[in-house]
């Protein structure tokens, strides 16, 4: 587990962390040289196990298969070995293993007309999954856009009990966050909340997700389990990233307009 001290200052990277499609390239570059004389497909398949199917949720909230408008960007983490494969199963998440084919357009209708100056979108185009607590009766949505990576994070505030103030007082807490991020209170109700730039929605869940980093592997990554912060340590649950995060979001934001 990372210490706080490497999760809120981290060793500067240039200006911009690799998308989670950008970390696949890697991988697989990784695999191609390689020194050995099996093909790089058969290397992958060696430690990639296949899924077992998920269970049908009970509430399907709006998963209906379609395919992905413009650039995948942001794709889910799918493809994953043993380990990572029985820490997410408890949570019993579906689609898993298919998460691209269930894509999802939301159009932006809102109260708030900012939207389309501060992102020139018009809608989220976004892969959604559902996942269950054990002794939760509660399914939860995780719902990202694909393109530019906006996380919604009401459902991660909502599975850990956390009050409805909470984001709000989170976003005050990280100077220059609200500005990149973006609160949807009207239209689509699947989509009204808090839709935050992927870099630091991770790095705020790992400030307190910890109890079901689990669940969150297909859309932050095998590494994040590691990267939260211990209910134990006294750190946790205090909601504050580190300013360069912030900052090459805001970046980042401004390349995707």
């Amino acid at each position: 587990m990372l210490s706080l001290a490497s999760l809120l200052n981290p060793v500067p990277s240039g200006p911009f962390a690799p998308t989670p499609r950008c970390r696949y390239q890697e991988a697989s570059s990784s695999l191609v040289n390689a020194p050995s004389l099996e093909r790089p497909q058969a290397i992958y398949e060696q430690h990639i196990m296949t899924p077992k199917p998920s269970k049908m949720p009970k509430d399907m909230n709006g998963l209906v298969k379609s395919k992905v408008k413009g650039v995948v960007n942001f794709p889910p983490f799918e493809a994953l070995d043993g380990p990572s494969l029985r820490e997410i199963e408890r949570y019993q998440i579906y689609p898993f293993g298919r998460i691209q084919e269930y894509c999802r357009h939301i159009p932006y209708n809102s109260g708030k007309k900012d939207f389309h100056d501060k992102t020139g979108r018009e809608s989220f185009e976004v892969f959604q999954y559902i996942f269950n607590v054990p002794e939760d009766d509660n399914e939860y949505t995780v719902m990202w856009d694909y393109n530019v990576g906006l996380v919604r994070m009401t459902p991660f505030f909502k599975c850990c009990r956390y009050s409805k103030t909470q984001p709000a007082k989170m976003l005050n807490m990280n100077p220059g966050l609200r500005n990149i991020t973006h609160s949807i209170t009207g239209g689509s109700i699947v989509a009204q909340g808090y839709w935050m730039p992927f870099s630091c929605a991770k790095a705020v869940c790992a400030t307190f997700c910890a109890s079901i980093a689990g669940a969150l592997i297909p859309i932050f990554g095998p590494d994040f389990p590691s990267m939260c912060i211990s209910p134990d340590a006294p750190e946790h649950g205090r909601m504050t990233i580190a300013p360069s995060i912030i900052a090459d979001a805001a970046h980042e934001a401004e390349l995707f307009r």
